[in-house]
């Protein structure tokens, strides 16, 4: 699981890099994130390593100023099925009323076998 730190930084280069060796300047990746997220460069140069070490992306070579990477498969899954995920959660209110409609269905359908069982006479 990747902080918020590393979603942003992997997100700005799932944007500017795409799934082709790119090359980039590292203060133009710096200046693309949230001011909030206070990244500095050293901060920066962390995350690439931690990146490229669980194969989020590929980093062909890097000096003071440039990068040159590509992001992978993994790291386009992991963004998009993050979304995903997020779509997929339900509400308190759904929550309440898909306990409710479960507790009723299993009380009739208790019921029911009640009813047949009598009518069988067993």
């Amino acid at each position: 699981m990747l902080d918020k730190k590393m979603e942003a930084v992997l997100q700005a280069l799932l944007n500017l890099a795409g799934n082709s060796y790119k090359v980039l300047n590292k203060q133009g990746i710096l200046q693309s994130l949230p001011r909030k997220l206070n990244i500095d460069s050293n901060t920066l140069g962390a995350i690439f390593s931690f990146l490229s070490e669980n194969d989020f992306i590929d980093v062909k070579y890097q000096d003071k100023d440039e990068i040159c990477l590509c992001t992978t498969i993994k790291a386009e899954s992991y963004v998009t099925g993050d979304k995903m995920q997020q779509r997929a959660s339900l509400s308190t209110k759904q929550n309440v009323w898909l306990t409710a409609g479960m507790f009723i269905s299993s009380f009739l359908g208790a019921f029911v076998a009640i009813l047949i069982a009598k009518l069988l006479g067993l």
